[in-house]
């Protein structure tokens, strides 16, 4: 009698342990099911939100002389000639929020003593860029940032890597890279502003590095028919406020104004304390529709190395579906008395 009754106890253990494990499947299955319905009735599936974009561009910007007498080099833009690429990575957080991972090739390793080694990629830029409502958002940017981080033209921000007309002849000051920097950005409907400070470092003399400080500013209105005005401005110095003992040294202005989508007009103005009389300027006037042949003209005064060169550029832009940019074009470098005039080429593949 006790060895039946200890067989019954077994089995109804057993039993037990039997329905609390046909209880934890089912549940499973239940979740299972559930993720599945979600994934059939979302086609792109339900974790969207969370996933990781990926975009990749490759840059070619060359020149050829048409006539270099006297030494007159032909080409001579702020931006190196030469084949450079680009990946960004870009994550949600939060669902508001997102993250940015660029990588780029870096031209210090293009030679090394007069021999080609290459050009690896490098991390030059980390984004973190928050959300707190739709009209103010918060940006830090602990690697590699510049001036248009803090754009209030939200397609800048999204990495429109493109080189285009208008911001190759941008002031040098506003493309420049730093080493960290935080902004905010307010909107609303017809009106947009921002403000953020970078910081870089540079050497002394004696081999001390020194904290540069920038200061970047913007303010963009949206006027009557889909004319839009964006002013930017940056100064930098040794100090975050200019004093009388620290004061800065030099800054910039731009202005650019939208007809539409396509059609811009821009002018900017350079100048350093230590030469004021030397100004950089440049005055741009470009038409690029997306699905149609787009053109462009500049003029511009002063260039690394040059600050008195004159350098006039016309071109044409052409889209290749929506993966290719073309910009054939030709400039006019005016020194003085000499004119040395190129053909300038750029292009642009997305991947």
């Amino acid at each position: 009698f006790s060895c039946r009754t200890l067989q019954i106890d077994i089995l109804k253990r057993l039993q037990r342990q039997a329905f609390y494990d046909i209880m934890q499947l089912r549940d499973r299955q239940e979740k299972v099911e559930k993720v599945l319905t979600l994934f059939k009735s979302h086609k792109v599936g339900p974790f969207a939100e969370e996933s990781t974009r990926v975009k990749g561009l490759i840059n070619f910007t060359g020149a050829l002389a048409l006539n270099s007498k006297e030494g007159v080099e032909p080409y001579s833009s702020e931006a190196n000639s030469g084949i450079s690429s680009q990946f960004a990575f870009r994550t949600s957080v939060r669902k508001k929020d997102s993250l940015l991972a660029e990588l780029a090739t870096d031209s210090r390793y293009f030679y090394q003593e007069n021999d080609l080694m290459g050009s690896p990629l490098v991390l030059s830029k980390v984004m973190y860029l928050a959300n707190v409502s739709d009209h103010m958002s918060v940006a830090a940017v602990p690697v590699g940032a510049r001036c248009d981080d803090f754009s209030t033209d939200p397609s800048i921000q999204e990495g429109q890597w493109v080189p285009s007309f208008h911001t190759s002849l941008r002031p040098p000051l506003l493309l420049k890279r730093h080493k960290r920097a935080a902004g905010l950005i307010l909107r609303s409907q017809n009106f947009a502003a921002s403000l953020a400070e970078l910081i870089s470092t540079a050497a002394k003399s004696s081999g001390e590095a020194s904290s540069i400080f920038t200061g970047f500013g913007q303010i963009s209105c949206k006027m009557c028919d889909d004319i839009k005005l964006t002013m930017s401005a940056a100064w930098h110095g040794p100090s975050a406020i200019p004093r009388k003992s620290k004061p800065t040294a030099g800054g910039c202005l731009d202005f650019e104004l939208k007809f539409d989508e396509d059609s811009r007009f821009g002018a900017w103005v350079e100048v350093k304390r230590s030469n004021p009389r030397q100004l950089k300027w440049a005055v741009t006037l470009s038409d690029t529709p997306e699905n149609d042949l787009g053109w462009g003209v500049s003029l511009r005064r002063g260039s690394e190395g040059a600050p008195e060169r004159i350098q006039l550029e016309g071109f044409l832009n052409l889209h290749l579906g929506q993966n290719a940019t073309l910009q054939p074009g030709v400039m006019f470098n005016l020194d003085g008395r000499r004119c040395a005039p190129a053909l300038v080429f750029r292009s642009s593949w997305f991947l």
